[in-house]
């Protein structure tokens, strides 16, 4: 008897042997699908919070940017000096300097301390998780400074990464020596009435005082001090005490030497055979009247030091001892800039002008103190036209006070540059140079 085969029952069979595989391949294939996804949102993860860390470290680096430049701005002698010049600067500042109450030196010494040491500053002492700052380097080089500061975001628990960001940018650094010409009148001490008046600028080597005490910044001086042309003041009242008088100039070996000056006299010598040097100056030194009373310059009733020169020329007079104008008169060829220069020496500790004194020079002597300033009788066109720079100015007690007009540039006084407190300006470039 020959069996029937049963085709529906085999068939069962061998679809449930096929499908057994395949659901189980398909699981796997979901698993890898499924681990991998997870794989990725984890490195996903990973990127955006590496990333976040490093956005949190840049934006730490740039609040350190901000506030070493605050700190530049604070202390303006520092924005000049490189990284390893900042303590030393500020260890080096003469007693007046240091005691200056625009600045806090103990906190100012403290801070350049951290900052040059390159020490990590937390942004808040309380919360180390905001991170800190590092300053890598800071360089100035004609007129720019060069600021390299690093961030970091450290991982003080499990949640954050360590990450380290390091910012280089340029802040340009002006001086206002290219802005304002040289001062009228520049003394460390001052003594001026209301009536004088000084066209131009007032500098003072002092320190600025609180605006409550003292508008104007300098005791012994105010703004009714500085004239006023059309209604508009002609200068403006400067308290720097870490810009000092320029020292005393020294003369040339070429120099000729000169008597004291105690009657008329006209310079150059006519007939004499005095020469200007190669840029058209002629260089005197000059001598004592006497030795007990120390004048080098001495001039009475009528006297008077007549310059004749040519455009552009220029006389140098260096002083051996004090300068005593009453009665002078100093003419020049060109009131605008001054052709006469009286260079005072640590001697010249006396400056008198008074009388029917009319100048025209630019006087610069560091060491004296300038007394019995007045003109006698009261003529308007008696006045200083030029510049005084000396240690000290009274005319508080004159009855006819002498003005002081400026006239001239540093190279009309032969005095080079003086570098102004440096102006601090906005960030100009910004390069991120690390991570």
């Amino acid at each position: 008897m020959i069996k029937k085969l049963n085709l529906t029952t085999n068939y069962k069979y061998n679809q449930a042997g096929f499908a057994m595989p395949l659901a189980l391949g398909m699981g796997l294939v979901m698993i890898i699908v499924a681990a991998s996804t997870i794989g990725r949102s984890q490195s996903d993860r990973a990127i955006t919070s590496t990333q976040r860390e490093t956005n949190r470290a840049l934006s730490i680096s740039e609040t350190g940017i901000i506030r070493v430049q605050s700190f530049l701005d604070r202390h303006k002698i520092l924005a000049t000096k490189n990284l390893n010049q900042w303590s030393n600067t500020l260890n080096t500042l003469s007693t007046p300097q240091a005691s200056c109450s625009s600045i806090d030196i103990i906190s100012a010494k403290a801070q350049a301390g951290l900052l040059s040491s390159h020490t990590w500053i937390a942004l808040d002492n309380i919360d180390p998780n905001k991170g800190r700052y590092q300053v890598i380097d800071y360089k100035y080089q004609n007129g720019v400074g060069k600021l390299t500061v690093a961030g970091e975001i450290a991982a003080h628990n499990t949640t954050q990464n360590s990450s380290t960001s390091t910012l280089t940018v340029t802040i340009p650094i002006g001086s206002e020596s290219a802005k304002i010409a040289p001062p009228a009148l520049w003394t460390n001490t001052f003594k001026l009435s209301t009536n004088q008046k000084i066209t131009g600028q007032i500098r003072g080597s002092s320190c600025p005082l609180p605006p409550l005490t003292d508008p104007d910044g300098i005791i012994g001086v105010d703004a009714n001090n500085i004239a006023l042309i059309s209604g508009v003041p002609s200068g403006q009242i400067i308290a720097d005490p870490f810009t000092p008088i320029p020292v005393p100039k020294i003369a040339p070996n070429t120099a000729i030497l000169l008597p004291a000056v105690t009657t008329s006299i006209v310079l150059p010598r006519p007939s004499s055979g005095d020469l200007p040097d190669a840029k058209g100056e002629y260089h005197y030194v000059v001598e004592l009247d006497n030795p007990s009373s120390g004048y080098s310059i001495k001039l009475q009733d009528l006297d008077f030091i007549k310059v004749d020169l040519g455009t552009n020329q220029k006389v140098n007079l260096y002083l051996k001892g004090n300068i005593d104008l009453a009665g002078s008169k100093t003419i020049d060829v060109n009131a605008n800039h001054p052709n006469l220069r009286l260079y005072g020496s640590t001697q010249t500790t006396k400056l008198i002008v008074k009388d029917t004194a009319s100048i025209t020079a630019f006087i610069h002597a560091p060491s004296a103190d300038a007394q019995s300033i007045s003109s006698s009788p009261p003529n308007p066109s008696n006045q200083i036209i030029g510049a005084v720079w000396v240690n000290s100015w009274d005319s508080f007690t004159s009855a006819n006070d002498l003005p002081i007009v400026q006239a001239g540039n540093w190279l009309d006084f032969g005095i080079t540059k003086i570098e102004q407190p440096p102006q601090i300006s906005p960030i100009s470039y910004w390069q991120r140079v690390g991570n």
